[in-house]
């Protein structure tokens, strides 16, 4: 399955669990497939 079928909270339970297993916040967000700049923003990230 792609990335793109796949639903936002999925999306965002993958980047949480890549998170979790400290991986850079960067990649977790290209992993998960998820834009970088509102990922930070929303977790508040600088």
């Amino acid at each position: 399955m792609s990335i793109i079928n796949i639903k936002q909270t999925e999306k965002v339970k993958v980047l949480l669990r890549l998170l979790d297993n400290q991986e850079n916040i960067e990649v977790a967000c290209s992993k998960a497939g998820l834009d970088i700049q509102s990922t930070k923003e929303f977790l508040s990230f600088k």
